[in-house]
């Protein structure tokens, strides 16, 4: 029997605090934390079609209104549909790669199965149209949680009533916007703060899922999946053939994300390469919590760590464990600093 989505309604997340409060960060120091996540650096498509060539056309009906992402044969796009309604266009070539391609076959499979599920973005339409495969989806209003990181790391340094509000409301939500879609059976298996948008109404919702993992396809090793390295556990970092990315893989992340908000810096130090990315997740114990989280939260270190677990057994024995673990974690609080 299919089993469906946890019915409690979407939590709404408080405001992020005010960028004034708590301490700036060093008018020196580089902003170390997100190296590992920059996004590859845009590449021209190679079959002559050009993201300024399309925003002068339509894609089946729908009007582009601004480039949002290039990436070679692959572009995102704020559009406009026949019906007026605003969406995000996912186009990629037929002749691109044919890894590229699968992903984005992938995400239109993932975004039905996980249909309806309140925190991921409808799919609209998806077909070809003139050599391109496109993917119309919902627009999610607000920015993403990448995009709010530099407010956070000011915001978040020093306790205030406003970022321990922010935070536990952020933890809660996200996890629960997990949870639901591991009901649905699908691996999100690429979450990071850029795949997170904090919407309009203060809600939560998921984005990008391409690398996603269905519970009913057959071919899930198959596919080539992208993973972005600050916050993929390390089974998704290993040598191709990789092991498919399991719920235990998106509560690694979640951690890993989770941590950077709280501390301003990864659980690990950073690095580009996956190979040692993977090696450091595999022999190193992740950075404590610090601060005056852990006096707030004391059970909150623990409950991070054992998600952060290199090995997936060793995690939480599911998502919805893991948010009870997280709930209680933030509940039971100690001294205020």
């Amino acid at each position: 029997m299919r089993r469906t989505a946890p019915t409690a309604p979407a939590r709404p997340l408080p405001p992020a605090p005010r960028a004034g409060s708590g301490r700036p960060p060093h008018p020196g120091r580089p902003r170390r934390a997100d190296h590992p996540e920059r996004g590859r650096p845009a590449r021209r498509c190679p079959h002559g079609r050009s993201a300024t060539g399309l925003m002068a056309t339509t894609v089946a009906g729908y009007r582009l209104l601004a480039l949002l992402r290039r990436r070679g044969c692959q572009n995102v796009f704020r559009a406009q549909g026949p019906d007026g309604r605003r969406a995000a266009l996912k186009t990629t070539c037929q002749e691109a790669a044919p890894d590229v391609l699968a992903r984005a076959l992938n995400e239109g499979h993932g975004l039905r199965a996980a249909a309806p599920h309140p925190y991921t973005a409808d799919l609209l339409d998806e077909g070809f149209h003139h050599g391109l495969h496109y993917l119309a989806v919902d627009w999610q209003r607000g920015p993403t949680l990448h995009q709010l990181l530099d407010h956070l790391d000011r915001s978040m340094a020093a306790w205030s009533p406003g970022s321990a509000e922010f935070f536990l409301h952020l933890a809660v939500a996200l996890c629960h916007a997990l949870d639901g879609l591991h009901h649905h059976g699908v691996v999100h298996a690429d979450l990071s703060p850029r795949n997170i948008v904090l919407g309009h109404g203060r809600t939560l919702a998921l984005i990008d899922l391409d690398s996603c993992v269905r519970q009913d396809d057959p071919a899930a090793g198959t596919l080539n999946r992208c993973a972005t390295t600050a916050y993929a556990a390390p089974e998704c970092l290993a040598p191709r053939p990789r092991p498919v990315p399991t719920g235990a893989s998106d509560q690694y992340s979640v951690a890993a994300i989770l941590y950077r908000v709280l501390q301003q810096r990864h659980h690990l130090p950073g690095t580009a390469d996956r190979t040692r990315a993977r090696e450091d997740r595999l022999s190193r114990p992740p950075r404590p919590v610090t601060g005056w989280p852990a006096v707030t939260w004391p059970r909150l270190g623990p409950t991070l760590d054992r998600a952060l677990a290199p090995d997936p057994a060793d995690r939480h024995p599911g998502t919805g464990d893991f948010t009870s673990c997280l709930r209680h974690a933030l509940t039971l609080t100690g001294d205020r600093p």
